[in-house]
């Protein structure tokens, strides 16, 4: 077995057993032999270019499409080692060191992100939430503003400020951003939720059940929602008093 494959049965904790398909056995597992094949190139290229922060970053890919995330955090820790400025590179990391629990690790990846490039809204989003998810409501509307002002169609970042002003009971100015993020995308059942669930905390029903009728015209049964969406509905409809959505 080559130092290459070696390290990767290492680093994604598969060990270097046969049985887990590492070595000789890798031509008999279908995905391990996909790996290879797409890894492969890359292998060789860096053999050649060993401090090219690209390649690294392009194998961080492939571990990462395979479900390999150590793999792919060390390829993509490499890629900013040799080349700090990498931004998608530090997105890379901020996801997986999230995925890890490394919170405050994923946070200054994220801000190196924003700092190196300010229109990566995903990066601004995700810092949103992370604050959010931190109780540091301040930041967390600050970030979601800032995605807002550099995508004004990123209908995801209207959804998670309308929550945050939902939790700070301006009732009215989260209904206007759960609107906008449907008129933006109107398959983004989430926003639909959310609003319904504004509604009904207001009391408001007429507006909650068009909302609900909204939602079922536009999904039907399908969304992971519809269930309780159809069931708060017909609740509504026969003018019971109903419960809360779950």
């Amino acid at each position: 077995m080559s130092r290459f494959w070696r390290g990767i049965c290492i680093w994604s904790g598969l060990g270097l057993a046969a049985l887990v398909g590492c070595g000789e056995e890798v031509d008999r597992d279908p995905a391990l032999e996909r790996l290879r094949e797409e890894a492969e190139p890359l292998r060789q290229a860096l053999e050649e270019q060993p401090e090219a922060p690209g390649l690294h970053f392009q194998l961080g890919q492939v571990f990462l499409k395979h479900g390999l995330k150590d793999s792919a955090r060390v390829a993509f820790e490499r890629s900013v080692a040799l080349l700090p400025g990498f931004a998608d590179a530090h997105f890379q990391l901020a996801q997986l060191y999230y995925d890890e629990g490394r919170v405050q690790e994923s946070l200054a990846a994220y801000r190196q992100t924003v700092s190196l490039r300010p229109d990566h809204v995903h990066a601004l989003n995700n810092l949103g939430f992370i604050y959010k998810k931190l109780g540091e409501m301040e930041s967390a509307e600050e970030f979601y503003r800032q995605a807002i002002e550099q995508d004004p169609k990123f209908f995801q970042a209207y959804n998670n400020l309308g929550q945050i002003y939902k939790q700070q009971e301006r009732f009215d100015a989260a209904q206007e951003l759960y609107r906008r993020a449907i008129a933006l995308s109107p398959d983004f059942a989430e926003a639909y939720v959310n609003l319904a669930k504004l509604y009904q905390l207001q009391e408001q029903l007429t507006q909650e059940r068009e909302v609900l009728q909204a939602y079922l015209e536009q999904f039907g049964s399908t969304s992971e929602y519809s269930l309780d969406v159809r069931t708060r509905f017909d609740q509504l409809a026969s003018s019971a008093a109903p419960p809360a959505l779950e």
